[in-house]
């Protein structure tokens, strides 16, 4: 039902995604810890008081719920709520209780997580089921914040400078997603890349990048 209504992204294997932590990462099973929240590229993450950055490698081709209700602008509206009730709307995820249900949800179609966005704005996330034959944690460093957003010159208000994205890099470049979404969002994500060209700030988001060699198949 879920990857009808809505769909799938196919993540490739060898696929590297970022995890941040106050601590030394310590693998903890998923009867304490049901799901791991990751993203493409440690920008997206929503506080900049973070010490370690972890590097989390897919260790097989995985399959995750395309969690997308619609999309304002730039802002993406997850489905979560949609999904499975919850008074918390997109910050239910942190409830330990909602997450086990949701991951039952999700095993149900065979999905090895979900892609949405982060409190409904525009970074987006993976959420990983808990699970060893998913992932693997390769490499833990601090997290070094160099990469800058895309702004006005200082000096002329009419010249953009571009998002510089620094060294961690967006694993979709070199690994391209598939979607293999419902027909409905074909009008919204030509919407979506029809206002980043229309705003001049090209390449500010990491779904923009997603996107931009994504291999894409709208299912009816």
């Amino acid at each position: 039902m879920l990857k009808t209504i809505y769909g799938e992204m196919i993540l490739k294997k060898g696929s590297i995604l970022y995890h941040t932590s106050d601590d030394l990462f310590e693998y903890k099973n998923n009867l304490i810890k049901p799901m791991l929240f990751c993203t493409f590229h440690p920008s997206d993450f929503m506080g900049d008081n973070y010490k370690y950055i972890n590097f989390v490698k897919i260790k097989k081709d995985i399959s995750l719920l395309f969690m997308i209700d619609y999309i304002g602008r730039t802002h993406i509206f997850s489905s979560l709520n949609q999904i499975l009730d919850h008074p918390s709307k997109n910050l239910a995820k942190l409830n330990f209780d909602f997450l086990k249900k949701m991951v039952k949800e999700l095993k149900k179609e065979h999905f090895n997580g979900w892609f949405s966005s982060i409190e409904n704005k525009s970074p987006v996330e993976i959420a990983l089921i808990n699970n060893k034959d998913i992932y693997e944690i390769i490499e833990t460093k601090e997290i070094k914040k160099n990469w800058n957003n895309g702004h006005y010159s200082e000096n002329n208000n009419n010249i953009i400078i571009l998002k510089k994205w620094g060294k961690y890099k967006i694993c979709t470049i070199e690994k391209p997603v598939i979607l293999n979404i419902n027909k409905k969002y074909e009008e919204i994500i030509k919407a979506y890349k029809e206002y980043e060209i229309k705003s001049k700030f090209l390449s500010e988001h990491t779904f923009q990048v997603i996107l931009d060699n994504a291999n894409i198949n709208y299912i009816s």
